[in-house]
């Protein structure tokens, strides 16, 4: 299981995405009120000027879909021994994983829409659910080359 590039690859898809969650993506500062708001796995948070937590506005379906993605990245590893659902599920994290980059996106520029007179700045987790969706590509890729090298075998004996 480990041996195989995939499985590495997998790995660092759902360490990149839990960071993606964990880490706060966005920033958005209103000079005029002296005020921070940031995004972050749970939502729109309002901060202090010291840094301390106001409150919070949830942004449910992006943390639905991490788990989900989370989920079916820790299936996908483990399914080793089956490669052709193992390149299923890959395939439909790799959906999942656009879909959630596509959402982040729409939550990031919408809260600069709601968030009038703020400056946004977007943070390094931002980019990273586009890593992780490239490390979910070369899994497949490699489970593909697995699949194919089983099936020259076959063809062999």
């Amino acid at each position: 299981m480990i041996q195989r590039i995939q499985t590495v690859y997998l790995v660092l898809v759902a360490v990149l995405m839990t960071l993606t969650a964990a880490l706060p993506v966005a920033e958005y500062f209103d000079a005029v009120k002296n005020i921070s708001y940031q995004l972050d796995m749970r939502g729109f948070v309002q901060l202090n000027p010291d840094g301390s937590f106001l409150s919070a506005v949830s942004t449910n379906p992006t943390t639905f879909v991490f788990g989900i993605i989370l989920v079916v990245t820790l299936m996908t590893i483990f399914k080793y021994k089956n490669r052709k659902q193992q390149f299923r599920l890959c395939t439909i994290n790799f959906i999942l994983i656009l879909i959630y980059t596509i959402l982040l996106a729409v939550v990031i520029f919408m809260g600069k829409h709601k968030l009038t007179g703020t400056e946004i700045s977007l943070k390094i987790p931002a980019v990273l659910s586009l890593v992780a969706l490239i490390f979910n590509y070369l899994a497949m890729r490699g489970i593909a080359k697995d699949e194919n090298m089983v099936k020259s075998m076959d063809r062999l004996r």
